[in-house]
């Protein structure tokens, strides 16, 4: 984009018609920060000498409002302190456990897998704004430990729903980071599997209701389900690194062209209970 103001290491630049800027910084790493009309404001890291690099920004307006991105990416919604983004920052592995529910010693349908198996496709990808594929799935019944790291465990069994969430339906031992487990209270709230892998992707329940979410409940009625706002939200969460703040701060020990800083996954579970399902589904 032309006109946008760019200042590191004490020095200013602005952006030519064709998005192009110079600065002639001295040797080392150097925060810089790119400014202007039509853009959420950014600051991150850059090495100098580089050559050349490429910077994005978040286009202001359109689906853009920062109030939605703090509660579904940040946990705005839940009080206290943002939390930083938690995003996957590696393909993560699938693993449907095929196991009888041991509640009641159900089969679980190929239907239901099947479904399972789409939703991933199909979800993690859109999030990701295609960072992930989510085409690494394995369907077993001698799943990995619970949190390996690089897995997702998807499961039902009732029992352990009761013990960690009472009523709910369904939990997300966590938000993003890099592993995860899924559980399922019955096989008729598989049909939520979608919501389930927004959790797992990095996404929070955006309780203030400022946009329609499928994370809270109020998205499109086919699957996958997201809106709009879930889907542009998401994707500016996986353009940066693990650790970016608010409004758009890439963490220290994020260089562009380098290394992205860990963050610390959340580590209470999520809970979800789902009001109404949609017709036609498990």
């Amino acid at each position: 984009m032309a006109g946008a103001t760019l200042s590191a290491g004490g020095m200013t630049a602005r952006s030519a018609t064709d998005g192009s800027f110079a600065l002639d910084l001295p040797a080392g790493d150097h925060r810089i920060t790119v400014s202007g009309p039509g853009i959420v404001e950014r600051t991150t890291t850059i090495r100098a000498p580089n050559g050349t690099l490429a910077l994005d920004v978040i286009p202001a307006g359109g689906p853009w409002t920062v109030d939605f991105y703090r509660e579904i990416a940040r946990n705005g919604a839940g009080g206290g302190e943002l939390e930083p983004l938690i995003p996957w920052d590696s393909e993560p592995t699938f693993y449907i456990d095929a196991r009888p529910e041991p509640t009641t010693g159900a089969e679980i349908p190929a239907e239901t897998i099947d479904f399972v198996r789409e939703a991933i496709r199909v979800t993690v990808p859109l999030l990701s704004a295609g960072r992930y594929r989510g085409e690494r799935i394995e369907v077993t019944r001698d799943p990995p430990a619970d949190m390996t790291p690089g897995t997702v465990i998807l499961r039902w069994n009732a029992a352990e729903v009761s013990e960690y969430a009472e009523t709910a339906d369904a939990f997300a031992y966590r938000v993003g980071g890099d592993a995860n487990v899924v559980v399922f209270r019955h096989l008729p709230e598989t049909w939520a599997v979608h919501h389930e892998i927004g959790h797992v992707m990095g996404l929070y329940h955006p309780l203030g209701g400022l946009r329609p979410s499928h994370m809270w409940y109020s998205g499109e009625l086919e699957p996958p389900h997201f809106t709009e706002w879930d889907i542009f939200h998401a994707q500016a969460m996986y353009a940066r690194p693990p650790g970016n703040t608010d409004v758009d701060v890439d963490p220290p020990g994020f260089v562009i062209g380098g290394t992205a800083a860990a963050a610390a996954a959340r580590a209470e579970p999520v809970v979800c209970f789902f009001p109404e399902r949609p017709p036609d589904r498990y």
